[in-house]
């Protein structure tokens, strides 16, 4: 798969390109629908499958200042499904940046047509473009039989009656309700982090912990204790985890012995391995309690034991088939081969 960051003079060798755009925070279901919609064109016609999005998310602004904590999967990990849903090529627009300014036509006819020579648009009906978000797909219809691409509006996916959406997962994880957010997106919402040097606490507590250092734009799940699954990454692939085990997580102060930044502490159960100087990826897969402040650290400490107890049994159960959900729409099959897609 190839990244490129766009700009107005950038070179494009001609050939046939389906595109789909959006913002794909999270890709969660809904966005992998869209793209499987688009990559299914791509594979009839022979066209390159490309996604056009942006880093940062526009989401992450708010009067005109970017915010931390607005991202579900900053960059490299959004890459990294993009990657696995089969996709020949990412477009990367800066946020905000030149293409803030482009009117939806100027966006239509100088980037689609005569830079990417689009064939085919797929979208979600909810999306917008160009300046002020003034383009939608009404205008992408009427713009595509004019310059002859097709355009393909993509049906919500929804769950439980709603539709999926980047602010309902939000909004969950808020809550602490990180199976249902899973579940929307198909996956155990996850954290990949490097582990940072602790004030060694947990180890007092006979609970080793590892601090992640985490991107400033992630979105982190309500404060509390988790169960969930971590393990090492490899080699920058957050799919390849060395021995993913059972792991006791706590999203917040630690009032207890703490109590002054939010933090994310992971103890992984079983015997203890070496995690200094690693990343780590964390998956949540259920909320056991609130953050309590205790006492004392003997009734911390019993806590925790309780907790690593629940997490040992919880996430020791088999995948629950809601968070697989996501691999139904993964392939290793891609249209361009060729490594001349952009210069």
């Amino acid at each position: 798969m190839h990244i490129v960051h766009w700009s107005p003079g950038l070179h494009f060798p001609t050939r046939p390109r389906a595109v789909a755009l959006g913002a794909f925070d999270g890709l969660h279901l809904g966005h992998a629908r869209t793209i499987q919609v688009m990559r299914s064109f791509a594979h009839r016609s022979g066209a390159e499958a490309t996604v056009l999005t942006f880093n940062p998310s526009p989401r992450e602004f708010e009067h005109g200042q970017r915010q931390p904590g607005r991202r579900l999967t900053p960059v490299d990990e959004q890459i990294y499904y993009l990657r696995r849903l089969g996709i020949d090529t990412v477009v990367l627009f800066e946020f905000p940046g030149r293409i803030h300014a482009v009117e939806p036509e100027e966006f239509v006819r100088d980037i689609l047509v005569r830079q990417l020579s689009v064939v085919h648009v797929t979208g979600s009906r909810t999306h917008r473009f160009g300046r002020g978000g003034r383009g939608d797909l009404q205008m992408l219809h009427e713009l595509g039989a004019e310059y002859g691409f097709g355009v393909e509006t993509v049906s919500p996916v929804t769950l439980g009656g709603q539709r999926v959406s980047s602010t309902r997962i939000r909004d969950l994880l808020a809550e602490c309700k990180v199976h249902q957010a899973g579940a929307l997106l198909g996956r155990p919402y996850a954290i990949c982090a490097p582990v940072v040097a602790g004030a060694g606490l947990g180890t007092n507590l006979g609970f080793p912990t590892a601090n992640l250092r985490l991107p400033r734009e992630k979105v982190l799940p309500g404060d509390g204790v988790y169960a969930g699954l971590s393990g090492k990454v490899r080699g920058g692939d957050y799919q390849a985890v060395e021995q993913p085990r059972p792991a006791a997580i706590n999203v917040g102060l630690a009032p207890t012995v703490r109590g002054d930044e939010r933090l994310v502490e992971v103890h992984l159960t079983g015997e203890q391995c070496d995690l200094r100087d690693s990343c780590i990826k964390v998956e949540f897969l259920r909320w056991l309690r609130d953050e309590e402040e205790f006492e004392d650290t003997e009734e911390l400490s019993a806590q925790i034991g309780r907790d690593v107890e629940r997490t040992a049994e919880l996430a020791g159960r088999p995948m629950p088939e809601e968070l697989l959900r996501f691999n139904d729409f993964c392939t290793s099959e891609y249209v361009i081969r060729r490594g001349d897609c952009a210069g």
